[in-house]
């Protein structure tokens, strides 16, 4: 009689622990067994070089993040999406989807969401970009360059004589470089007609900032609305 008490009780510990370890394990995936999303958040900017646009919003998996309506070569400042695969899109304000695209997002990083088109702008599409928010060292500034023209060869970025950026190709960005936090101009030169296409004037660079200069347009066009352009947007 004992013997046999021992025995039951030993079995109902064993199916009880049997039974939380299960339940420990399911709380890893939903019902569907499909794994969690990681906890935490990443931010995304968005930098509009879609010509021909001027009245777009942003999506991030169906929720409108934007306040106002996004025109060409508007940008859009850091909004926080939940950590994992996130689905982007840009809607015209008749709410028909102009481009739509998945990144993965990792926790407390930034990447900036490069809307872009052909140069017959029948085509569009969304690039992501890591950003590095990293701080620069005292009394500097860093500054990238993104080359977002689609009939623009490979680009440089330069102060004067020193080359900061070389050879960025459509869609693409440079690392970021410190430079002196001071009023700084820039060119945006093509290497290979050693020709200057662009110039940032007197861009005022404060300690601690972290700036992206970028293009968009084009360089052979009648249409002055798509003229290639420099834009600037201060990353933090």
């Amino acid at each position: 009689m004992n013997i046999e008490l021992r025995t039951t009780s030993k079995l109902f510990l064993l199916a009880s622990f049997v039974s939380i370890l299960a339940m420990t394990v399911g709380c890893e995936k939903d019902d569907k067994g499909t794994p969690k999303p990681p906890d935490g958040e990443g931010k995304v900017a968005l930098l509009n070089a879609v010509f021909g646009t001027d009245s777009l919003n942003f999506f991030v998996d169906t929720k409108k993040v934007t306040k106002k309506l996004l025109g060409y070569s508007d940008s859009l400042n850091y909004v926080a999406v939940t950590a994992g695969e996130r689905e982007f899109e840009l809607k015209g304000k008749d709410d028909k989807s102009i481009v739509k695209k998945s990144f993965k997002a990792e926790k407390d990083k930034h990447y900036s969401i490069l809307a872009a088109n052909s140069a017959d702008g029948k085509t569009s599409e969304l690039i992501q970009v890591s950003d590095d928010l990293t701080a620069p060292k005292t009394d500097k500034a860093k500054v990238r360059f993104i080359h977002l023209s689609p009939d623009a060869g490979k680009l440089n970025l330069s102060i004067g004589e020193t080359k900061l950026a070389e050879n960025i190709a459509y869609k693409n960005a440079s690392a970021y470089k410190e430079v002196d936090a001071k009023k700084t101009s820039f060119d945006i030169v093509d290497p290979e007609a050693k020709e200057t296409l662009l110039t940032v004037k007197d861009l005022e660079l404060a300690k601690g900032k972290i700036y992206t200069i970028w293009i968009a347009g084009l360089q052979e066009t009648n249409d002055e609305e798509k003229n290639l352009q420099a834009n600037i947007f201060v990353n933090k």
